[in-house]
């Protein structure tokens, strides 16, 4: 049986189902990390619940029912999970009394042999992202036609616990199957895998958003949504939310949420009557009240709006979940974001997975309301640069892939593009393809951290300061060290399907779990591509830890990301706004920390000239704001002479 599909039926199956929503990724992701489907090889379903919560522990039992063929001994089966699944819960077979036990048999009692090897270092590359597989095989007799084989994920039957449930929501959690008949080792995808469906837990809090900036009577909107104790929307929720204000507001009327509302709801028509600081209250009776990030309201409409994106994510197209569509409804509908992106990686897209990416992309951009931009991430081993993520403000970019883990036995993988090897290269042709503004070229700390050695100051304007993986103020400083001048931003890398709103990594001490690790702010003139990816390249941008801080840092009246030269030292002006009371202000000399400003208060104004300003000596200055619940924000250099 032939491994390998022709590139003209591979294309046929994927592109079958291209104007549906879910049905275009689900194909697409049919050949993912092996071989065409194979009819005929097979079936399998699954026995237990088809929806499950979050963080409960289940028990499924995955029958495989042999094809006409029967399997020959030798054979077996492997069953793959997605990239994350290793960070939750793996099966494993040493203690039947423990979380997560697995156990296999056979009809007619054969021998089994059930490996659970390490995918990072056994299936990385010809399986990823799936490269977490549980491995079932005959290894004296084989299995008759019409015969079956089961797997039991989560057994109790030694007084285990179940299989541990990942904590985040997701329509379509797949246990990939292949089946390998002849004994030769050629395992190849069975027709159709299961799935199984994983909600929120029982609602737990609110959340609340608003936009940062209000004019004094035009009508803005809150965002409220109910979280469950892990951070995904409670769809179960159906209290009564009213709205409060620290302003005599026109606010709208109670909302009892319904089924309809999926956990999120909208409210429209809200008004301040008196400019200044303010914030809206959300109320579930009396007992329970969450407040939204500071809104700044002016007498009229400022020159720029502060908005709020998220750039980096990925999706089922990569490494991540969801498909694209789900993706930005999350970071619109319920996250509340300005402006927003895809960036799976490159690597891994098929040339149907980008055209249908960007396709989705451009439909849902709405000027004035909700940006979209097209992008993907580069990912390159760190010796040749390190992951990149590009962006465009154009609504049909090119696609350039990485060489880094490239392996043709993954189909998913089996583009016959030519390849960029290095970040340097990658820069090269971008910069090629600028225009006005048009390209961006961000470097972040992500699984191959970018490197500082190559820079490129036509398209690498950006840093990536914050993300689900951890904070990386030390590492962005070499960049700025080395001389690159680049603006600082932040996106969350997000996995889970939840733009603007990721996990710095999974805990078991939910206490202690840290959720919403990064938002990106931009100062740009309106809601619009040109005008925001402009202002991404003028570095009219700063980072937070997750929270909404409102922050402006000007050196005599230039804006954060400005040059200037002066023969005086420049007054650094700093205006904040906390979520929660600010602790200090730091303003930062070339990365170090030069001015630490005390205070307890969630507002805080203050100017600051360099005692030690030199003209001939050049400088960058940058301001850090860190709050008591220990958020912080980062503003983007302004360098002097």
């Amino acid at each position: 049986m032939a491994e390998r599909s022709s590139p003209r039926f591979r294309r046929r199956n994927l592109l079958r189902g291209l104007g549906t929503t879910f049905l275009f990724p689900l194909k697409a992701l049919a050949n993912a990390a092996g071989r065409k489907e194979q009819p005929g090889i097979g079936s399998v379903r699954l026995e237990g619940p088809a929806s499950v919560e979050v963080l409960s522990h289940q028990t499924w039992r995955l029958i495989y029912t042999a094809g006409p063929g029967g399997m020959a001994a030798g054979s077996g089966i492997r069953i793959a999970m997605r990239h994350l699944q290793r960070q939750t819960a793996m099966p494993q077979t040493a203690d039947p009394q423990g979380a997560n036990f697995l156990s296999a048999t056979a009809d007619g009692d054969l021998p089994l042999k059930i490996d659970v090897p390490n995918g990072w270092k056994v299936f990385m590359t010809q399986y990823f992202p799936w490269q977490n597989i549980v491995q079932v095989t005959l290894p004296q007799g084989g299995l008759e036609p019409d015969r079956t084989l089961q797997v039991t994920f989560g057994d109790r039957s030694g007084g285990g616990l179940g299989m541990k449930v990942q904590p985040f929501d997701e329509s379509h959690y797949e246990l990939k199957c292949y089946v390998d008949v002849s004994g030769e080792g050629n395992y190849l995808p069975i027709e159709k895998s299961p799935t199984i469906r994983v909600v929120a837990a029982e609602p737990a809090k609110l959340a609340a958003v608003t936009p940062s900036d209000a004019v004094v009577g035009e009508p803005i909107w809150c965002i409220v949504r109910a979280e469950d104790r892990y951070g995904n929307p409670a769809p179960r929720f159906r209290g009564t939310v009213r709205l409060s204000s620290t302003d005599p507001a026109e606010l709208p009327p109670p909302h009892a949420f319904t089924a309809e509302d999926r956990g999120v709801f909208r409210f429209e028509g809200i008004k301040f009557s008196r400019p200044g600081i303010q914030r809206l209250h959300a109320h579930v009776a009396d007992s329970v009240r969450t407040t939204t990030n500071p809104v700044r309201v002016a007498a009229k409409r400022p020159a720029e709006l502060l908005l709020w994106g998220d750039l980096h994510g990925h999706t089922l197209f990569s490494d991540g979940r969801g498909t694209v569509e789900e993706y930005y409804d999350v970071a619109r509908r319920v996250v509340g974001l300005d402006f927003c992106a895809v960036s799976d990686h490159a690597f891994e897209l098929l040339d149907e997975m980008w055209t249908h990416s960007k396709a989705v992309t451009n439909r849902l951009n709405r000027p004035g309301e909700f940006v979209t931009f097209n992008g993907y991430e580069w990912s390159g081993a760190t010796p040749v640069g390190g992951d990149h993520n590009v962006y465009f403000l154009d609504d049909d970019p090119p696609l350039f892939r990485s060489t880094t883990m490239y392996d043709r036995r993954n189909l998913q993988m089996d583009h016959r593009s030519e390849k960029v090897g290095t970040v340097e290269q990658l820069m090269a042709r971008l910069a090629r393809l600028l225009t006005d503004k048009n390209v961006l070229c961000i470097p972040h700390f992500g699984g191959r951290r970018g490197n500082p050695r190559w820079h490129d100051e036509r398209v690498q304007r950006l840093i990536e300061i914050f993300s689900d993986h951890r904070r990386s103020e030390p590492w962005a400083e070499t960049f700025l060290a080395a001389g690159h001048r680049l603006g600082i931003m932040a996106s969350t890398d997000n996995h889970y399907g939840n733009p603007g709103y990721g996990y710095l990594k999974i805990l078991d001490d939910w206490q202690r779990q840290e959720i919403g690790t990064s938002a990106m702010a931009v100062y740009a003139s309106d809601r619009t591509r040109r005008s925001i990816f402009h202002a991404m390249y003028d570095r009219r941008t700063y980072a937070t830890s997750g929270p909404r801080i409102l922050l402006d840092v000007r050196a005599d009246d230039r804006p954060m990301g400005s040059e200037l030269r002066t023969q005086q030292p420049p007054v650094i002006a700093v205006d904040a706004v906390g979520t929660a009371p600010i602790a200090r202000v730091e303003i930062k000399k070339n990365g170090q920390s030069v001015h630490t400003a005390a205070s307890n208060d969630e507002a805080v104004e203050l100017e600051w000239q360099d005692p030690k300003f030199a003209p001939d000596r050049p400088a960058y200055y940058n301001v850090r704001i860190v709050q008591t619940d220990g958020e912080e924000a980062i503003s983007s250099p302004i360098w002097v002479n």
